[in-house]
C-alpha cells in the first residue's frame, strides 16, 4: 500500500510538473506575440520596440557575421573568468568570516559598507588602473559577484544546529572534520544559491565593464548599435545576453539538483 501511494504522488508531481511547464510556455508564447502586435498595430513606435519578427531576422543575421564570434569569445571569458574568481573569493572570505568571530567583527563593516557603494562608479577607476583589456572587465565581474557567495557562506555556516557539532564533539571529532563533515555540507544548498547569483551578476559587471571603456565584446557591440538606433540589432544582443545568464544559472541549478542530493525540496 505504501509503494501504491508513493506512485500516486510522484504520478501527481510529475503531471503538476508538466502543467507549469505548459503553463510557461504558453506565457511565453503570448509575451512574443504581443511583442510582434504592438508595434505592427502602430500603439508602440517600431523605432522604440521593433517586432519580435524583425528582431528574430537581426539575431541571426549578426550570428552570421564574421565579427560576432570575437565579441562572443571576448564577453564570455569575462564572465566565466570574473564568476569564477568571484565565488572563489567569497568563499574564502566567508569561510573566514564565520569561522573566526573575531575577524567577522573586524572586517564585515567594511565589507559591508564596500558593497554599499554602487559598483558602477569603480568602472572608470577600473579601466584607469587596468586599461580597456579584458582585466578591468573581469575584475569589474569579481567585484559584482562575490558578494551574494559571501554573504550566503557566513549565513549557512552559522545556521548549523549546534545539537550537531555537540554531537561531533562528544564523537571526539576534531574541528577541522566537524567543518568539513557537518557544517559545510549543511550550508552547502545555501551557498550554492549565492553561487546561482553570482553567475548572473558577473553578466552584469562584466557588460558595465564594457559599456564604460571598450572597444569588443558584447557590451560594445550593444552601445555601438543604440548609437546607430539599429534597435532591432540591439535587441538581438540582449537576447544573447539573456541566454547567456539564463543558460549558466539553469546549469547550476541542475548541478545543485545533481549533486546537493540532500537539500530539501518543495
Amino acid at each position: 500500500m505504501k509503494h501504491v501511494d508513493q506512485w500516486t504522488d510522484n504520478t501527481t508531481q510529475r503531471r503538476q510538473d508538466w502543467y507549469f511547464r505548459l503553463g510557461a510556455i504558453g506565457i511565453g508564447i503570448a509575451i512574443l506575440a504581443l511583442w510582434e502586435v504592438l508595434p505592427l498595430t502602430g500603439l508602440v513606435n517600431p523605432i522604440i520596440l521593433p517586432p519580435f519578427s524583425k528582431v528574430a531576422v537581426a539575431l541571426f543575421t549578426l550570428m552570421q557575421q564574421p565579427f560576432f564570434p570575437g565579441h562572443l569569445a571576448v564577453t564570455f571569458n569575462e564572465i566565466i573568468i570574473g564568476f569564477i574568481i568571484g565565488t572563489l573569493l567569497g568563499l574564502g572570505i566567508g569561510i573566514a568570516l564565520a569561522v573566526w568571530p573575531s575577524a567577522k567583527r573586524l572586517a564585515y563593516p567594511f565589507v559591508v559598507g564596500f558593497q554599499a557603494i554602487p559598483k558602477i562608479v569603480f568602472a572608470p577607476l577600473f579601466i584607469a588602473w587596468f586599461g580597456f583589456g579584458q582585466t578591468s572587465k573581469i575584475v569589474m565581474a569579481v567585484v559584482i559577484a562575490f558578494f551574494p557567495v559571501l554573504i550566503n557562506t557566513m549565513v549557512g555556516l552559522e545556521s548549523v544546529p549546534s545539537d550537531a557539532r555537540k554531537l561531533m564533539r562528544s564523537l571526539k571529532a576534531t574541528p577541522l572534520q566537524i567543518f568539513w563533515k557537518v557544517s559545510f555540507l549543511h550550508a552547502l544548498p545555501i551557498i550554492f544559491a549565492g553561487v546561482q547569483a553570482a553567475f548572473t551578476f558577473a553578466v552584469i559587471g562584466a557588460i558595465v565593464g564594457e559599456f564604460v571603456g571598450s572597444q569588443e565584446g558584447l557590451g560594445y557591440l550593444l552601445n555601438l548599435y543604440n548609437f546607430q538606433l539599429r534597435i532591432d540589432r540591439a535587441f538581438a544582443v540582449i537576447v544573447i545576453l539573456a541566454t547567456i545568464g539564463a543558460a549558466g544559472f539553469f546549469l547550476l541549478e541542475w548541478a545543485d539538483r545533481k549533486f546537493i542530493f540532500w537539500r530539501e525540496r518543495s
